[in-house]
């Protein structure tokens, strides 16, 4: 169990930076921006997309490499899932792991 908590960990933190930067930052944004410009508006307003998608590829890409390390299947589907919700990827690469261990336990 401990090793599953070792290769969520990563998982969890770049979800919760992912949430920071959704309804949070449309107060932070006040705090941060000058609101009456409006490109640097824009651009505030921007930043959560960017931040977003890029915390989905670097999830792709580290579900990828503990794929690889662990051996499992479903790589593409996961991946695919993954860019529309996040949470979803990193909720199959724990069943199939939980699975692997239960079958490894077993023989």
């Amino acid at each position: 169990m401990t090793d599953l908590l070792k290769v969520l960990n990563k998982y969890i933190i770049l979800l919760i930076i992912s949430s920071l930067f959704g309804m949070p930052w449309f107060y932070v944004q006040n705090l941060l921006f000058d609101i009456s410009n409006h490109e640097t508006y824009a651009l505030a307003s921007s930043i959560p997309n960017y931040v977003t998608y890029l915390i989905r590829l670097i999830i792709i890409i580290l579900l990828i490499i503990d794929f690889r390390k662990e051996n499992l299947k479903n790589i593409v589907l996961t991946c695919i899932a993954t860019l529309f919700f996040p949470l979803l990827g990193v909720v199959i690469l724990s069943l199939l792991i939980l699975e692997k261990g239960k079958e490894k336990a077993s023989a």
